[in-house]
């Protein structure tokens, strides 16, 4: 009788803690970037855009994207975007890089829109 009251008590505390634990785990594995779609996002925002990322590198820890795009005459532009940035809006921004490079006759080196006052390096010719 004694064991039946000891596991009459422990059990609904076991199972409390065990919701609660279990809620608590799986709220904080996962990072921000995939609880709203960032990647599905991205890759959509890309295939859009129609342009075709070389190495792509994903950076949780820093909440950043790195790839690679070929440019004209098979150089490679480095590109880096922010998890927690629109992915619509910076790879919008980046076909504006690139449109702006066009227009000037230059080769895009790098883009960084991963940090709050984005910016683009032009390759020297």
């Amino acid at each position: 009788m004694k064991i039946f009251k000891t596991l009459s008590l422990l059990i609904p505390v076991l199972a409390f803690t065990f919701f609660f634990l279990n809620k608590y785990l799986n709220q904080n594995l996962h990072p921000i970037s995939s609880e709203n779609d960032f990647y599905s996002k991205l890759e959509n925002a890309l295939q859009t855009a129609q342009l075709q990322p070389i190495q792509f590198q994903i950076r949780d820890y820093q909440d950043q994207v790195e790839f690679y795009l070929e440019n004209q005459d098979n150089n490679y532009c480095k590109i880096l975007l922010s998890t927690e940035k629109d992915p619509y809006w910076q790879i919008s921004s980046l076909q504006d890089f690139f449109k702006q490079a066009k227009i000037n006759n230059q080769q895009v080196k790098l883009v960084n829109l991963s940090i709050d006052h984005p910016y683009a390096t032009f390759k020297n010719n």
